[in-house]
């Protein structure tokens, strides 16, 4: 039986004010404790309010950080974000993965102002199955970290699971987790016109093809929304996070996919830009402490960057603005230069027959690099779209290229068209 969420744990406030000094009155900055226990592999989070925020914009002239250490262990240091359009709201969120007691020093740093808080919180056992990791055992594999239990990878495509009400979410991955599915395939932005690549897929009153994680002029424009790229919509990361709460429950792992290519708008940022660094780094601070993420830096974004050379700069970044060393990739691109090490998994894309000598060769390909990872067929085909004749690409096909798959020792994501 899981424990009660945080919030009814019991949480205790702490109140700082700021010197006053001529012409300007500090904000009041308000830190609300996490509670003292936390389950690991659950997070602990420490809330901050600021009354009468008076900076211009909050999320790139606030910082928040803390660092949590335990006894005879190396200390953590974790990014905190800005969860409300106005600066009023920031949060910060650890993780624990092992038992023990943690102490902690949050700093808020604004022009001018700067506030520290300390507290401590107990990290306790339980039965969560934590972080998905590499099996140090057999590296073509996975293990459960919390349990040691392997993972079977089977995964499929939802590529616009955010374009549904939060109902419909949980319902769809209800469905999925009977089916016996455990990874999804879920993008934080990505916009398209209706009827993509052919298929019989449109926009309702209750389904949209665009996602807007940036503040928009025009939400509706798929071409020109007239994003704020400084800044952030809150709603869209926190509707996010519901999703990813709702699988963690279930133990199924989301891929968190930051953009894809070859879309409309595919990326409104220019790469290297401070822009691009401010969207993935906030993606980090918000959802690197649930343990049931995957990071895609970016599907297919060879389309529009250069390949491997991007992924192995931004890689070695998320490495670095992840606490935790989530598992990372960047579909559909095989990465095995020197300089890949951020790499944890290759998601590769191959259609049709012939998986089964396919998937040998990767292995075989990745075997001669020294450094072994386990091999995903990501994207094979899927069910019934652009068939050259009828049946070509039927649920039997489909279930005869994964049986390959795995008989090569590796695995599968399956799409629903």
């Amino acid at each position: 039986m899981r424990q009660p969420p945080l919030a009814t744990l019991g949480w205790m406030a702490f109140l700082l004010f700021g010197s006053a000094t001529p012409g300007w009155t500090a904000p009041r900055v308000e830190f609300t404790a996490a509670a003292a226990q936390v389950e690991v592999y659950d997070f602990a989070e420490v809330a901050i309010r600021v009354q009468d925020p008076d900076v211009a914009n909050p999320f790139t002239e606030v910082s928040v950080r803390a660092v949590f250490q335990a006894d005879g262990q190396e200390p953590i240091p974790v990014d905190g974000f800005c969860d409300s359009p106005d600066g009023r709201v920031f949060r910060i969120r650890f993780m624990p993965v092992r038992a023990g007691r943690y102490r902690y020093e949050i700093v808020y740093r604004q022009p001018g102002l700067e506030r520290t808080y300390g507290g401590s919180l107990q990290a306790v056992g339980s039965n969560r199955k934590g972080r998905l990791r590499v099996d140090p055992q057999n590296r073509w594999h996975f293990v459960w970290e919390g349990t040691g239990e392997h993972y079977f990878w089977n995964g499929t495509t939802t590529y616009y699971l955010m374009g549904w009400d939060d109902e419909t979410i949980r319902a769809s991955i209800d469905r999925l987790h009977r089916l016996k599915i455990n990874r999804l395939r879920v993008l934080v932005y990505g916009r398209n016109n209706p009827r993509p690549w052919g298929q019989p897929v449109v926009p309702t009153e209750n389904f949209k093809l665009h996602l807007n994680p940036w503040p928009a002029q025009r939400p509706d424009d798929i071409k020109n929304p007239g994003f704020d790229l400084n800044r952030f919509n809150v709603e869209h990361w926190q509707k996010y996070e519901r999703l990813l709460r709702y699988a963690r429950a279930k133990d199924m792992i989301v891929s968190v996919i930051l953009y894809i290519g070859g879309q409309v708008l595919p990326t409104p940022f220019e790469a290297g830009s401070e822009q691009e660094d401010l969207y993935y780094r906030y993606a980090v601070a918000r959802f690197a402490a649930f343990s049931n993420i995957t990071w895609d830096l970016g599907n297919e974004y060879n389309f529009h960057r250069k390949a491997p050379e991007w992924a192995d700069a931004m890689g070695h970044r998320i490495k670095q603005w992840d606490p935790y060393k989530h598992l990372a990739s960047a579909h559909n691109v095989t990465h095995r230069t020197p300089k890949s090490t951020w790499l944890d998994m290759q998601l590769i894309q191959r259609w049709d027959s012939g998986q089964n000598a396919y998937m040998l060769g990767q292995r075989r390909a990745q075997e001669q690099t020294g450094y072994i990872i386990p091999q995903i067929n990501e994207e094979y085909g899927y069910e019934d779209l652009w068939e050259k004749h009828p049946g070509q690409r039927a649920a039997e096909t489909r279930r005869k290229n994964a049986w390959e798959i795995y008989m090569a020792g590796c695995y599968q994501t399956n799409g629903e068209s």
